[in-house]
Formats: C-alpha cells, sequence, structure tokens
C-alpha cells in the first residue's frame, strides 16, 4: 500500500495538467461562481401582513428555497434595483360555499384567520430587464408566522431560480 500515496499525487497531477489544458472541465461547480443578490419587492400585500415585513418575509424565506447561486435582500422603500424580484399577491374569490349574511365579520376574521386562496406571481428582473414570470396558487393566512405561505414561497422561488426553474429554461444566446 506504499504507492497509493503516490497514485494519489500522480492522479491530482494528471487532472491538474488536463485541466490547464483544456482536455477536462474544471471540478469546481458552477454555484462557486459570485452569487447574485436580487432585491425583493412586494406588490399589492396581504392583510395581516404590512407591506414592509411581507418583503423581509419573502426574502428570509426566498433563502430557505436553499439556492447557493442566489442571495435575497428585502428591497428599501419603493427603489427599483436592477436585479430584482417583484411579488404580487391577489386574493382570490372564496367559493367555500356559506350563506352569505349582511352581518360585519368580526375584526379577527376579517384579518385573515382563515385560510384564504391567493394567485402569487413572481416576476424576476435582471440588469432592469424582464426574464420571466411563475404564477402559484396557495392558501394561506397571511400572519407574520404563516407556514404555508412560507412554503409557498420557497416553492415558488425554486420553481423561478431552482435548476429545473423558469429562469434556466430561457434560451440566453
Amino acid at each position: 500500500m506504499k504507492w497509493l500515496p503516490c497514485f494519489r499525487v500522480g492522479y491530482a497531477a494528471l487532472l491538474a495538467a488536463l485541466n490547464l489544458a483544456g482536455l477536462v472541465p474544471p471540478i469546481a461547480s458552477v454555484s462557486a461562481e459570485a452569487a447574485i443578490t436580487l432585491k425583493v419587492v412586494a406588490f399589492h400585500g396581504l392583510p395581516g401582513l404590512h407591506h414592509s415585513a411581507l418583503s423581509r418575509f419573502l426574502a428570509a424565506h426566498m433563502a430557505d428555497a436553499g439556492l447557493a447561486d442566489w442571495r435575497f435582500e428585502p428591497a428599501d422603500g419603493d427603489n427599483a434595483s436592477p436585479n430584482r424580484v417583484e411579488w404580487t399577491f391577489r386574493l382570490n374569490p372564496y367559493a367555500g360555499g356559506e350563506v352569505r349574511n349582511f352581518v360585519r365579520a368580526p375584526e379577527a376574521e376579517q384579518a385573515f384567520a382563515a385560510y384564504r386562496p391567493v394567485t402569487i406571481e413572481v416576476r424576476l428582473y435582471l440588469n432592469d430587464k424582464y426574464q420571466t414570470l411563475i404564477e402559484r396558487q396557495a392558501m394561506v393566512r397571511g400572519r407574520p408566522n404563516d407556514p404555508e405561505l412560507a412554503a409557498a414561497v420557497a416553492s415558488a422561488t425554486k420553481s423561478l431560480l431552482g435548476p429545473s426553474g423558469a429562469y434556466r429554461t430561457i434560451d440566453r444566446r
């Protein structure tokens, strides 16, 4: 087994030489490149989440998607960054089949106490140029610690920026 260390050194030297000659691709992955930082902008927020809190919530849970080559920061005010992700939330009509009444619902119920269907649209802009859009339906409560909303954000982020996401399928020749 004395020859094993020599083999390792020789094999490593051979790979390095072939890599320099361009015959073998480098072993480092694409994610070793500098991560792109995207500002997270929220339009048409959700009841129960203030606009600035929604941007922070989105940025935190986009990071939960585990995409190494992207970083996410909440947008500062209304400044449009050239590299950004714009989230739009629209409340869908509730078709739960309940009886209509004209009595005002309790304040807690109005503030999203029950699950509500929403349409989520996520647009990606790089260098101020629109790249792609994904749309997702979800049932959320819209609270600051809503696990369903967090899961929908992570899922939408993977669908937009993940290895098989919408951005990766664009022909950028």
